[in-house]
């Protein structure tokens, strides 16, 4: 009861200041998709839309209140329309057209709401809001299985956090994706957020999320959370200047948190070596195997939910039906095809060439010193969710598409600030100013130095 209460509060809380400030309803809606209070209320959230309530809100308000500054559209906007636009047209030769339809009513407004968020997320403050909010509506489920972990070991499919079930953050392998992967941005808030308090039990908080995130990870006991640490761990052995103290202790943290675990864990990750004899593993092979010669006769995929098809024969005989695509890539070929497969890969080229190219034109500028370290954040988050995408099908989940459009958010920024100190113009308006984190600039000015000195925007 008290939480049902605690969650309407911040809901309502949510509503009422986007009537003030319209972008927080975009908020609102990455919290509601993410966190799902309507799952773990008891009362009036689980009766109410809350996402429609908060994606119309955030539409209408950027309508009528926020388009004095209209961002331009990008080569990522255009693709996710494309996405969206796509996956609609394969539901007219779906091999399973009720479930199709009941996958493309969720999966059609996330790609359309990751498309409309750069629109919305433009300045230095709307862009770290929305990483906060995607952090802390993660770490509503991951919290509390990371410190039951802590005290129990964690255990193979258990039910830790407060998802409950084999779907969203209740299934294991999403949920482990969904902790390794928000630790760099959790570290990059640490050092450079401008709205939470800059103290020592801040920087302690941050860095106690991220240990419980890894908790959380091994505690789902699954083969892809290992793979996003050594991915996360090899992220940031090359990003340091002192590598062989970073390995030491990347490898000293990494078998403290094994040996606090129980022997399950060691036997679990032992069936990597024996993938073609352990069950899972081999179904996922045998699966992609069908999937891959399904895409060959059928190069325009076979529509949403098509895995419920498939014909899965092991080595002595056994024969199954229905078994789950378990890879964001074979997902996307078997249901969307060829042409689906290309328009993601595009989406994820364009997304990291957006932060190497921020990159790049930040890191000699003091001003700009948090865009390059955010674009060096979001380059390790993108590569530990395509990894381990690889692993499990999550093509369509908010934790992809959102990184797509935060990618962007920071890549206009940077581009916004980069024009701003190629002109000779004597710089934006104010609206312009508050929307774009750009100040006005000196006639022939080269650097972006007329960033507010916060940089806030």
């Amino acid at each position: 009861m008290i939480r049902s209460i605690y969650l309407l509060l911040v809901y309502l809380s949510l509503v009422g200041l986007g009537c003030v400030a319209p972008f927080v309803f975009t908020l609102g809606y990455i919290w509601v998709d993410l966190f799902s209070p309507q799952s773990v209320a008891y009362i009036i959230l689980s009766q109410i839309p809350c996402a429609l309530i908060m994606g119309v809100a955030a539409f209408g308000s950027y309508i009528t209140m926020d388009r004095r500054w209209p961002p331009r559209l990008t080569a990522s906007c255009i693709l996710m329309l494309m996405l969206a636009f796509w996956c609609t047209v394969t539901l007219l030769w779906a091999e399973v057209p009720d479930a199709a339809w009941a996958k493309w009513n969720w999966a059609f407004k996330t790609v359309l709401f990751s498309a409309f968020i750069p629109f919305v997320i433009r300045s230095r403050v709307q862009i770290e809001a929305f990483l906060l909010v995607y952090v802390f509506s993660l770490a509503g489920n991951l919290l509390p299985f990371g410190l039951k972990t802590m005290i129990s070991g964690g255990g193979y499919g258990r039910d830790l956090g407060l998802v409950a079930g084999n779907s969203g953050l209740g299934e294991g392998g999403l949920l482990a994706t969904a902790a390794v992967s928000m630790v760099p941005i959790a570290l990059y808030a640490m050092n450079h957020s401008i709205l939470l308090p800059k103290t020592q039990l801040t920087k302690l908080m941050l860095i106690g999320l991220s240990v419980v995130a890894l908790f959380a990870t091994i505690g789902t006991y699954e083969r892809t959370g290992l793979v996003g640490i050594l991915v996360l761990g090899v992220g940031y052995f090359i990003k340091s200047k002192r590598k062989i103290l970073t390995a030491c202790v990347g490898a000293v943290a990494l078998l403290g948190l094994i040996y606090h675990t129980s022997s399950a864990w060691d036997q679990r990750m032992d069936t990597i070596k024996s993938y073609d004899q352990e069950t899972s593993a081999l179904t996922r092979l045998l699966v992609w195997q069908w999937t891959f010669n399904y895409s060959m006769s059928h190069p325009l995929g076979g529509g949403f939910e098509n895995y419920r098809i498939d014909r899965i024969e092991y080595p002595d005989g056994a024969v199954v039906f229905g078994r789950a695509f378990h890879s964001l890539y074979f997902e996307m070929l078997g249901e969307q095809g060829w042409v689906g497969l290309t328009i993601y890969l595009s989406l994820i080229a364009v997304s990291a060439l957006q932060l190497r190219r921020a990159k790049r034109y930040a890191k000699d500028i003091p001003e700009l010193a948090w865009c390059a370290d955010l674009a060096d954040s979001l380059l390790l988050m993108l590569a530990i969710l395509m990894i381990c995408g690889a692993f499990i099908a999550v093509s369509y989940r908010g934790m992809n598409l959102y990184t797509f459009a935060v990618c962007t958010c920071l890549g206009e920024y940077v581009r916004r600030v980069q024009q701003a100190g190629r002109s000779t113009a004597p710089g934006l308006p104010w609206r312009g100013q508050a929307a774009g984190g750009i100040a006005a600039l000196p006639a022939g000015g080269r650097r972006p130095g007329a960033l507010s000195p916060s940089g806030r925007g």
